[in-house]
């Protein structure tokens, strides 16, 4: 049972505001009023939101009228920025909470790329033994499992940068899993973004434990770090943890990155008790996550892979790495100005590749790779994700992969990856025949 009085102390007699009303924003009212029936609580949003009940104990504050400065508590939403004037204030959020009450018992994964799928592995995996539960940017929000929370109780938490941005606890087992330029529209610096990616470990303590990718080591640091691509690998579909090492050959699971993924799982699986037959029973049943690396289906020889999750170069060129035979690759979307040299620079070499550029992105990255000279062989421009899939399906050969992986943004067209993923899917049936 969860400690109540503990939680009546975070929020009893404080002046709290809730900063944003999304997903989180709603979660964190329903705890702070189920613990607190007659408790003020301010709410401020960009918009004044229908779901938003003001009563004598819950008010709504236009955000440009809020003086953020009086309140004792901000919860703040993940993904708000904070202005510069405003970072002496009590902000705070979720995550930050969360950690503090129970880091001990966190399993906590980031990274720019595979946070989803590895958690859910790593939950999975320890479901097989102990109650463990889902939480973060994909499961639920973190407050919505406290009242469940029973003693001997894990947690797999996907924790983002922004939900880290303000912490000051790292859970037991930190995971940190690769860095790539993102997210600058929030940071304004690579650097500040990966500043707020390594507070999944930097309040550890003595005895937990970092597992962290081999180009991140150095700066953590830490000799005691098992070291993602050195103490944890895989080699002809055996992952090795250590001294351990077990078979993936029947995992559901495709993609060089994923068996990194599922290696991860086994080292967190070690630490718990968890045996070899009991991973292996939960990585058979394991059901991909839609839009990463998620197979369609085959027609006419061509299997078409959903990857619409790839927002960056290099999650596309991982995803080729990972899938050898990848025929045609679809790849733009929504401009956001990021860097795309690792991404031309592996493309430039890809001699049998049918490489599909659309939207901004792709008309961006066509034209400098053009103006460089370093145009692949087999490189098309269309208009659009419809183009794209009718082009792919004449131009890809039997027996190969066509590949979504926009590594752009998906807002310029879409109202998220999911959708453009779910069109994908649409299309390539449907062009298909089936």
């Amino acid at each position: 049972m969860y400690n109540r009085q503990e939680w009546l102390d975070e929020f009893q007699d404080k002046k709290i505001l809730i900063w944003g009303y999304g997903m989180e924003g709603e979660s964190s009212y329903r705890f702070i009023r189920s613990l607190l029936p007659n408790q003020i609580i301010d709410i401020t949003d960009q918009n004044h939101s229908s779901r938003i009940d003001e009563t004598i104990h819950t008010n709504f504050v236009e955000e440009k009228n809020c003086d953020f400065h009086q309140y004792d508590l901000i919860l703040k939403a993940p993904g708000i920025v904070v202005p510069i004037e405003l970072l002496d204030c009590a902000i705070s959020g979720q995550a930050p909470l969360f950690l503090k009450h129970y880091k001990d018992r966190v399993i906590g994964v980031t990274g720019t790329k595979g946070k989803s799928t590895t958690t859910s592995l790593i939950r999975d995996v320890l479901h097989t033994k102990r109650r463990c539960h889902l939480v973060g940017n994909i499961g639920k929000a973190c407050f919505d499992v406290i009242e469940e929370m029973k003693e001997d109780d894990l947690v797999a938490f996907e924790i983002s940068c922004h939900q880290l941005e303000f912490t000051k606890d790292s859970p037991h087992i930190a995971i940190f899993l690769n860095l790539y330029e993102e997210h600058l529209d929030h940071y304004k610096s690579f650097e500040k973004y990966k500043e707020a990616k390594e507070k999944i470990y930097r309040f550890q303590k003595p005895g937990d434990i970092l597992y962290i990718h081999e180009d991140l080591r150095a700066d953590s640091k830490r000799d005691d770090a098992l070291v993602i691509g050195k103490d944890v690998y895989v080699k002809d579909h055996i992952a090795h943890v250590k001294e351990h090492s077990i078979s993936l050959e029947n995992s559901s699971l495709i993609g060089v990155h994923n068996e990194l993924n599922q290696a991860i799982a086994y080292g967190i699986g070690l630490t718990y008790g968890i045996s070899d037959e009991e991973f292996l029973q939960a990585i058979e049943s394991f059901q991909p996550l839609p839009h990463r690396l998620q197979v369609i289906g085959t027609k006419d020889g061509i299997t078409y892979v959903d990857d619409s999750i790839s927002t960056i170069g290099m999650s596309c060129v991982n995803a080729i790495r990972s899938l050898k035979e990848t025929g045609s690759v679809l790849i733009g979307g929504m401009d956001r100005g990021i860097d795309y040299n690792d991404l031309k620079d592996f493309l430039k070499s890809q001699d049998e590749l049918e490489v599909i550029f659309m939207y901004a992105t792709g008309k961006r990255i066509y034209e400098e790779m053009k103006e460089e000279g370093i145009l692949p062989k087999r490189v098309h421009f269309v208009e659009d994700l419809k183009e794209a899939v009718q082009l792919a399906k004449e131009v890809t050969k039997k027996g190969r992969i066509c590949l979504l992986s926009p590594a752009a943004s998906s807002y310029d067209h879409f109202k998220n990856f999911e959708e453009r993923g779910d069109v994908f899917k649409h299309l390539a049936l449907d062009l298909c025949g089936k």
